[in-house]
């Protein structure tokens, strides 16, 4: 099955952008998310219209106590190491974000294929 993660900025509303890049998924694919509002939120709901498997992850306590208000991190970290082969990301300032920044380079030093989408 592939597993692919799909995150970006909690901004993000440009659901046809999404749209675009989830319908290249092959079918029985999974979508993982962070939970949040914006690019995930709207991944969530594009991924289920599209008839795709969809795997919410939200921070947890492990992450807080690991991270304390950089939970971010540890939910980062965990999202990653679900066995994914791709990290789809939708972010005008990537480079600028601490979040999808940090995934960016978590998936690249795992040798995991990374997209980043600015509009």
């Amino acid at each position: 099955m592939t597993r692919v993660i799909v995150a970006g900025a909690v901004a993000w509303t440009k659901v046809d952008a999404i749209r675009r890049e989830l319908a290249k998924l092959p079918v029985g694919a999974t979508v993982i998310h962070g939970d949040s509002p914006g690019a995930d939120a709207l991944a969530g709901r594009v991924a289920a219209d599209l008839g795709l498997s969809v795997e919410p992850m939200a921070k947890n306590k492990a992450d807080y106590a690991k991270y304390k208000r950089g939970a971010w991190k540890g939910l980062n970290e965990r999202m990653l190491a679900s066995g994914v082969v791709r990290v789809l990301v939708f972010h005008p300032a990537v480079d600028k974000s601490r979040g999808s920044g940090h995934l960016v380079g978590l998936a690249k030093a795992a040798g995991v294929e990374v997209s980043v989408f600015v509009e």
